[in-house]
């Protein structure tokens, strides 16, 4: 069930990184973007475990959520500024991949995998 969720989510960031704009280089942007909710999803999972007390599991939800919002418009403003060269390309790559680790990393601190397993588990 954990793999199928993890798959699952890794699907749901491939279909939102289509709402991102990539340099239309490197198709593999896309992949990226699905694999890092996976890895994040799962550090997510392991994270969860250890911090169970509400003070530092807050702290870490809203810690993890500004680090998204930072590298999102980190990568927003690098793209703006035009890749001029390869290492251009695999800074926005990192930063891509970066800004969809964190919301699978926020995952397993909210109810949506239970709602979503409770879902999988009926059908």
């Amino acid at each position: 069930m954990n793999s199928l969720l993890t798959i699952a989510f890794g699907v749901a960031g491939l279909v939102l990184s289509y709402g991102f704009s990539v340099p239309s280089e490197p198709p593999a942007f896309r992949l990226i973007a699905a694999v890092a909710v996976m890895v994040g999803y799962q550090l997510g999972q392991l994270a969860s475990k250890f911090v169970r007390p509400r003070p530092k599991r807050f702290l870490t939800v809203i810690v993890s959520a500004l680090f998204f919002v930072y590298f999102a418009f980190a990568y927003v403003q690098t793209l703006q500024l035009g890749p001029a060269g390869k290492s251009d390309v695999v800074n926005l790559g990192v930063l891509f991949g970066v800004s969809f680790f964190w919301p699978g990393f926020l995952l397993p601190f909210t109810r949506i995998p239970n709602a979503i397993g409770s879902l999988l588990s009926k059908g």
